[in-house]
């Protein structure tokens, strides 16, 4: 019998699969809830993946200095 479907990619080895879960709470979350209701199936990871390069090309511009937000909410867990 013939293999189904699409032969494996080459890149397939080298794959790495980083999974996250989010909650998002109305109120607190409008922005994040509307962004991932707009985004067709399929395109999720697409869409997280440009959303966090953007972020990050954003972020190399500006000084290597910790956020004071950051800071702020990582106080919280030192001890």
């Amino acid at each position: 019998m013939p293999k189904r479907g699409r032969p494996r990619s080459a890149r397939a080895a080298s794959v790495q699969i980083v999974r996250i879960k989010l909650r998002l709470y109305p109120g607190q979350d409008d922005d994040l809830i509307a962004f991932f209701a707009e985004v067709p199936r399929g395109l999720r990871a697409l869409s997280v993946k440009t959303a966090l390069r953007s972020g990050v090309q954003s972020a190399e511009g500006e000084a290597n200095r910790p956020d004071d937000a950051l800071l702020d909410s990582l106080e919280g867990f030192v001890f």
